[in-house]
């Protein structure tokens, strides 16, 4: 993957990407509009630390370390100072202040900050004051306690000190008294004055105590009181809004590329291009009856309805894929039923008649056939399975290559007409043998029908075989490909199944001279073209390309910008050009398109047998060489073959 292809991604799916982006920017917008504000109060507090020479017995030697500020800022948000304060307050608990408030202290410094979060400015600072205060209150009288604990220990040792010392003088007073003892004072003496020195020490550590007290009776205090404040910290809505437009930037994107990466449907015809490695020679726009569900208006369109010049480009395609090798015989195919294979291939011989080629359409579709309703034939009327069963009678094939009668009317042939009788040898000019000899003489008049266009013969499908594959794969199908490859027209179109599911389309494929793929951009998936392509391969098919229908349109599109803003100009004068609507192809015969004219335009210029504007010769008129070209009769009929 390229940065070029992600930059195709990001245009393609630009409008899930604007989604995503507004969708959560907006809402994020919107949400931080909706939330209730919180107003922040801090209160901060000093923790006063003091050092002793008694390193034993002071007790603010705990308070000079390190970690006091971190224990004293835990203290703050401890159950004890929470509830007292929650006391205060009305309609409040404890676990609703701890949502509220938090205490972290400032690093490097003897500081600790009481932060509460409330909706209401006056009191979050009310409740911030209250914490601090409550802390000290509690922590003070928590030493207070201690010292007095400890003050009343002292004093009780002191006693017990104090009288040992009288015990013990007594005694030696008793002894120098009566005499002779003097190793016994000795010892009293000792023991006195070890007494006495703690009783010295218990009541310096008393004085001690005394006077750490008074120093750190106020040792935490606050320095400066929560105010409250006029301008919510929550929701910061720019940030919030900034953080949302990003986020659903970046959500868009990889959705974006996510939806590209599992997105199985093949909807441009580049992407198609890509997938199977055949070009793309047509493009046919939805139309509106397709939505609608009318098929009789999708056939023959004209005026300024854009798939005009999209049939016209596919027609001008088709004969440039016939330059390097001979292409009489053309399948027209898709994927899945519905893609509206038969209505491109209807769509296309009209326009090669148009154009002046004389054009056979064969409904090679056993299964499900469409072109006699179409053309409004009439259901019984016989077609393709009526000419392979006819050619499968005996009589039809020459073993020598020499004439064969054509069996009677009544055994379901046709009389011999003028038309359509292309007397073939034992080789075919598309290839394929005649297994078994060569066709001759047989006629193809009462199965290939005319419908009111020039140029144009219909054989719809005749009635429906029980075996349509075994019947497009007989030796007397492969006599109708030589019969119908020398029968005069210059294109024979088959209008076949889908190719996936059946083998019907592959056996065509494999006898034609070229192949014609239909997609539908609407329902068309990577798995199915896929399975198409090796299909096609596999059956040895030509394929000249694909033809993309049901193509979503815009007015940005070129041909069908050209073709919407398009209108007659006006004469001078103020008068309208007045034109008759167009009659429809089941209301009657319809004229072909014009092929020659007066003027030297290249609208007005004769259409060769190619399908290709010709050059006029000097001194010839356009419309003598219209009328030349046009009057070129079928093989083994007369000039025009518009019955």
């Amino acid at each position: 993957m390229t940065l070029e292809y992600y930059w195709t991604v990001l245009l393609k799916q630009w409008k899930l990407i604007l989604g995503c982006f507004l969708l959560v920017g907006l809402g994020t917008l919107i949400v931080s509009k909706l939330t209730t504000p919180l107003y922040q109060a801090t209160a901060l507090v000093q923790v006063t630390a003091s050092s002793s020479s008694n390193s034993q017995t002071d007790y603010t030697n705990l308070l000079a370390s390190d970690q006091l500020v971190q224990t004293e800022a835990e203290l703050a948000n401890s159950g004890p100072v929470l509830s007292e304060v929650a006391s205060h307050y009305p309609g409040m608990t404890a676990g609703m202040v701890a949502k509220e408030a938090s205490s972290a202290p400032t690093l490097n410094t003897q500081l600790f900050q009481v932060v509460v979060l409330d909706p209401d400015p006056k009191r979050a600072a009310a409740l911030a004051n209250d914490i601090a205060r409550t802390l000290i209150r509690q922590e003070t009288e928590f030493a207070q306690q201690q010292n007095s604990q400890n003050a009343q220990q002292i004093q009780q040792d002191s006693s017990a000190t104090s009288q040992q010392i009288s015990t013990i003088s007594g005694k030696i007073a008793a002894l120098q008294s009566q005499g002779g003892h003097q190793a016994e004072v000795v010892v009293l003496e000792s023991q006195l004055n070890s007494l006495q020195q703690h009783y010295t020490q218990w009541q310096t550590l008393l004085a001690q105590l005394e006077l750490n007290e008074a120093e750190n009776d106020n040792f935490l205090r606050i320095v400066q009181l929560a105010q409250p404040s006029s301008v919510p910290v929550r929701p910061d809505v720019p940030l919030n809004t900034g953080i949302g437009f990003m986020a659903g930037l970046f959500l868009g994107i990889l959705a974006a590329i996510l939806v590209e990466r599992l997105d199985t449907r093949v909807r441009t015809p580049e992407a198609l291009t890509e997938l199977l490695g055949w070009s793309v020679i047509g493009t046919v726009w939805r139309d509106r009856a397709a939505r609608a569900g009318n098929r009789s208006d999708l056939i023959n369109p004209q005026g300024h309805d854009a798939n005009v010049e999209s049939y016209r480009i596919l027609r001008t395609n088709v004969g440039f894929s016939g330059i390097d090798s001979p292409l009489r015989l053309l399948m027209v195919t898709s994927a899945m039923p519905g893609d509206g294979k038969s209505t491109v291939a209807a769509n296309l011989a009209i326009f090669m008649a148009k154009a002046g080629k004389n054009t056979l359409l064969v409904d090679a579709d056993l299964r499900r056939p469409v072109q006699h309703q179409l053309f409004n034939l009439p259901a019984d009327k016989k077609g393709l399975s009526n000419a392979v069963l006819a050619l499968s009678m005996p009589g039809m094939v020459s073993g020598q290559g020499q004439a064969a009668a054509p069996p009677a009317s009544g055994e379901g042939t046709a009389r011999v007409g003028a038309q359509f009788i292309a007397p073939v040898g034992p080789q075919s000019t598309t290839g394929i043998p005649n297994s078994g000899g060569g066709v001759t003489g047989f006629p193809l008049e009462e199965f290939a029908h005319t419908v009111g266009i020039p140029n144009l013969r219909v054989m719809p499908s005749g009635p429906l075989p029980p075996n349509p594959s075994e019947l497009l794969d007989s030796k007397s199908m492969q006599r109708f490909y030589t019969l119908v490859a020398g029968c005069g027209a210059d294109v024979v179109i088959f209008d076949a199944p889908p190719i996936r599911g059946l083998s019907d389309a592959s056996i065509i494929a494999s006898k034609v001279d070229g192949t014609m793929l239909v997609v539908d951009t609407m329902r068309a998936t990577r798995g199915q073209l896929k399975q198409v392509k090796t299909l096609l391969s596999q059956a040895g098919a030509s394929v000249i390309g694909c033809v993309v229908n049901k193509q979503r349109r815009s007015r940005n599109d070129s041909s069908y910008s050209y073709y919407y803003y398009y209108r007659p100009e006006e004469p001078k004068g103020g008068s309208k050009i007045i034109t008759s609507p167009p009659e429809k192809l089941h209301h009657g015969t319809q004229a072909a398109e014009p092929v020659g004219g007066a003027s030297n335009s290249p609208a007005s210029l004769p259409v060769s047998q190619a399908g290709y504007p010709e050059r006029v010769s000097p001194g010839e008129s356009v419309g003598a060489v219209a009328h030349t070209k046009t009057s070129v009769p079928w093989k083994g009929g007369p000039g025009n073959n518009g019955r």
